[in-house]
């Protein structure tokens, strides 16, 4: 079950039973009687709520509701109470994405992210972000699709809304083929629903039928990977689910789905055994749409194993509950199959009958996979007809579309080459930034060290110059008078290079160390770092001056000591 196939309802749901607040009460109230409150009331803010409780209230009727939302979004604009404006232009984007005007519904999410951002409500922005990738995802623009989902993702919405976009992003990727992403998409969404599911006491329906989904969706891709044993593990976690919450129709899925790996396989006496297990329980819970896909199923399983009567029977036994119950959306595909039954028995007339019935309902519908099926099976009747004329031209009808499909599949591989281009120039240009960063750190760094070793060079002759003192004053009490006036000499070097060392060393020092303090390691190319490691190398070589000072005291000291 795909996410994206019911993202409109969902966004059509949201808005249309949300809860509205007139009067300061949540009221469930007919049209007739919120009409009546229409004209009894004065207040802007309830007027605003009644017209959008009225655009909500008929599903059906979208042009009405596109005029009392439009009237809603007027007056919201007029008072400027910007939650009814909000308000409006979800609702009137909803009824333009129902109306498959994707553009139109699109400018209407956008204006409603300019005000969540005004306001710095993230959770609406990420909501609003996510609605128009699904636009742009219905117009076949996939990469903006998936740049909008980024964009939704990278607001770090509540865990929900994240599981949802992951789905869909899921979604949009299936649709040009890039099934390792779509997986990776899948599994991440289900991990974070195993991780919410964790933390909570009980399991509800909603979120084990959620889970559910996942993994369906992930089954399916495993299929499209051509990995069948995969895809049941995963079809079988979900028929436990299924038993555990008691969905029926969650179990056919899954069981249609097991039977489709059997088939994959060739092991057909598997794969008629699960679809037999799943028609049985369609019938029991009256699930009629399940049952004709099933049918359909184990008539084209019956197809391959050469038993066209059995493929006969449930094939028409499909085509009755599909036109019984109006499942116009299977009719295409019931046309085919019958016809290719028809086909394999050599009932030519009814061949075709079916084939063209199959033929223009998918090209009505764009279903290009079962247009380019019936064209070749058309191909075929026509030839067996001894018609070559009219073979070859449907020969050539199916030549179009199957380029037509290869086209297509050529542009979704395009498109999947062009978004690992823009994902690998994107990490490229974050890893050259951040090697850049690296550099000038280790630059700074360096400096820094340097700047320890001279003070650690300084201590070192301070302490030596200690020592030195220590030793000249043991001379001074030995030679006593006779070398006074020389000793006292040298006590003046000894505290000139005390003096330096405490009001030259210390300055410098400070600075180096305050300078660093102002460092911006966030942004090493911010200007100000150039201008402090320039006043730290100007006091390092402040630095070095006094250590020469110092050095040349303590040389000329030593020299008039060996005198």
């Amino acid at each position: 079950m795909s996410c994206l196939r019911y993202i409109g309802f969902i966004i059509f749901l949201m808005i249309s039973f949300s809860s509205v607040r007139i009067f300061g009460q949540d009221k469930r109230v007919n049209i007739d009687s919120l009409k009546t409150i229409l004209q009894n009331t004065t207040s802007d803010t309830n007027r605003i709520n009644i017209l959008l409780a009225l655009a909500a209230a008929n599903p059906n009727h979208t042009a009405e509701n596109l005029k009392y939302s439009i009237e809603a979004k007027s007056l919201a604009e007029k008072a400027n109470w910007m939650p009814g404006l909000f308000k409006a232009n979800d609702l009137i984007g909803g009824i333009y994405f129902f109306q498959k005007d994707y553009v139109t519904a699109s400018g209407f999410f956008q204006a409603n992210i300019v005000a969540s951002q005004n306001s710095k409500n993230i959770g609406d922005e990420a909501n609003e972000l996510e609605k128009i990738a699904t636009c742009y995802n219905y117009l076949g623009q996939h990469k903006k699709a998936i740049e909008y989902y980024d964009k939704s993702l990278s607001l770090k919405p509540d865990a929900d809304m994240e599981m949802g976009i992951l789905g869909n992003m899921g979604d949009t990727y299936v649709s040009i083929g890039d099934f390792p992403h779509a997986l990776s998409n899948y599994i991440t969404s289900l991990r974070l629903l195993d991780s919410v599911l964790s933390t909570e006491k009980t399991v509800d329906v909603k979120d084990s039928s959620q889970k559910a989904n996942l993994l369906l969706n992930i089954s399916s891709i495993y299929m499209s990977m051509g990995q069948p044993d995969k895809a049941a593990e995963n079809y079988n976690r979900v028929i436990n689910i299924s038993h555990i919450i008691k969905n029926n129709a969650l179990e056919v899925l899954a069981l249609n789905g097991i039977g489709s790996t059997y088939k994959v396989k060739k092991n057909y006496a598997k794969a008629i055994e699960a679809y037999t297990i799943s028609l049985s329980e369609c019938t029991n819970i009256n699930y009629s749409n399940g049952e004709v896909t099933t049918l359909n199923e184990l008539a084209n399983v019956y197809v391959e194993t050469g038993d066209f009567g059995k493929a006969m029977d449930c094939a028409k036994r499909a085509l009755k509950l599909a036109e019984e119950y109006h499942y116009n959306d299977q009719l295409s595909g019931l046309y085919a199959t019958l016809g290719q039954v028809y086909l394999k028995q050599r009932e030519f007339s009814q061949a075709i009958a079916f084939l063209q019935k199959a033929l223009s309902l998918s090209q009505a519908n764009g279903e290009l996979d079962i247009e380019q099926n019936a064209l070749s099976a058309l191909s075929d009747v026509y030839e067996k007809l001894n018609q070559p004329e009219k073979a070859l031209k449907t020969y050539r009808d199916y030549i179009t579309v199957r380029d037509s499909v290869h086209g297509i599949d050529n542009a979704n591989y395009l498109t999947r080459i062009d978004l690992e281009y823009t994902f690998d120039a994107e990490k490229q240009k974050q890893t050259a930034a951040f090697n850049e960063k690296i550099a000038r750190q280790q630059v700074l760094t360096y400096c820094g060290y340097g700047g320890l070793a001279l003070v650690l060079l300084l201590a070192f002759f301070m302490y030596k110059s200690y020592t030195t003192q220590k030793k000249y004053n043991a001379l001074l009490s030995k030679e006593k008078q006779g070398h006074l006036a020389h000793i006292s000499a040298q006590d003046t070097v000894l505290s000139d290079i005390a003096h330096i060392q405490s009001h030259f060393v210390r300055g410098p020092i400070a600075t180096i160390l305050g300078l660093l303090q102002f460092y911006n390691h966030e942004d090493p190319a911010d200007p100000l770092n150039k201008e402090i490691i320039e006043g730290v190398s100007v006091s390092i070589e402040k630095l070095d001056a006094v250590v020469k000072e110092v050095v040349a005291k303590e040389n000329n000291l030593r020299r008039e000591t060996k005198k």
